[in-house]
């Protein structure tokens, strides 16, 4: 409740006859506002202004105690700490959304190589192969002679390296029946390399032809032989740390023009498949 002290020197008595016409402000309670409001308009006498003028003074103003704060609460404590401390502040969001779209922007150009890499290993070319020239060899007068055939592959892939493993098998055929066999060579050929090695084939234990009888004998005129050369070659292509591994089907024609000496291939086609 307000209440109003009286000026030094001026006693009590005087003090009431001197203000017969002010009202005294009654007490605010603890909901409503701590200010003071005027009384009703219709306490005011009529010849005074509509609002109660308070002269110059002393006044006590009583305020509720559960409104009174002794102490910050928790969270304008926090609210200063971090005001002391940048480092505990909370970074904008637009920071965070940043740094996720760089992440995600390496994480996808890595999916995207490795997945570049595959597919050049996937959709890289097959080697080719070409039968370069014959040797035959019969110096026993046996009937299981030996055929020495140079080859030529060729890696026409300019970023793939093919390795031949061990374990490929190669017959030569003549009208279809296999006359010799012989086991694949193993090597490693770089991107964009061509090497040339020879594969000698042991004749099978069959009766001879009479193609290769004659042809082998006979210098003038020369008899000249169709030969059909297969080949199961197990591989694996790479390219840097990425690898794959495949088996090629490697299928020739050739025609040579005689068996003795000086022979020399007069046509032929060559194919390579995947398996």
């Amino acid at each position: 409740m307000a209440e109003r002290v009286p000026a030094p020197g001026i006693g009590k008595d005087e003090y009431s006859e001197q203000q017969p016409n002010e009202m005294i402000q009654p007490a605010a309670s603890s909901s409503t506002s701590r200010a003071l409001v005027p009384p009703s308009q219709e306490l005011v006498p009529h010849n005074q202004s509509q609002y109660t003028t308070f002269r110059a003074g002393t006044y006590v103003v009583q305020v509720p105690k559960d409104q009174i704060y002794r102490i910050p609460p928790p969270e304008n404590a926090s609210i200063i700490e971090r005001h002391r401390d940048p480092s505990k502040r909370k970074k904008p969001l637009c920071c965070n959304f940043v740094c996720l779209g760089i992440l995600s922007f390496f994480l996808l150009f890595i999916i995207l190589l490795i997945a570049g890499l595959y597919v050049s290993v996937i959709f890289s070319k097959d080697p080719k192969f070409s039968v370069q020239r014959l040797v035959y060899n019969n110096k026993t007068k046996s009937h299981r002679p030996d055929y020495t055939i140079t080859l030529k592959a060729q890696n026409p892939n300019s970023q793939v390296a093919i390795l031949y493993k061990k374990g490929g098998e190669a017959s030569l055929y003549l009208n279809t029946q296999e006359i010799a066999t012989a086991s694949y060579p193993s090597f490693e050929q770089d991107s964009g390399k061509s090497k040339e090695f020879a594969v000698i084939f042991h004749g099978s234990k069959i009766k001879l032809p009479k193609e290769i009888q004659k042809s082998s004998t006979s210098p003038k005129p020369k008899v000249h032989v169709k030969f059909s050369l297969g080949m199961d070659i197990p591989g694996r292509m790479s390219r840097g740390a990425l690898k794959r591994s495949m088996t090629f089907r490697v299928d020739c024609d050739f025609t040579v023009d005689t068996l003795v000496k000086g022979t020399r291939v007069l046509n032929q086609e060559c194919h390579t498949n995947r398996k």
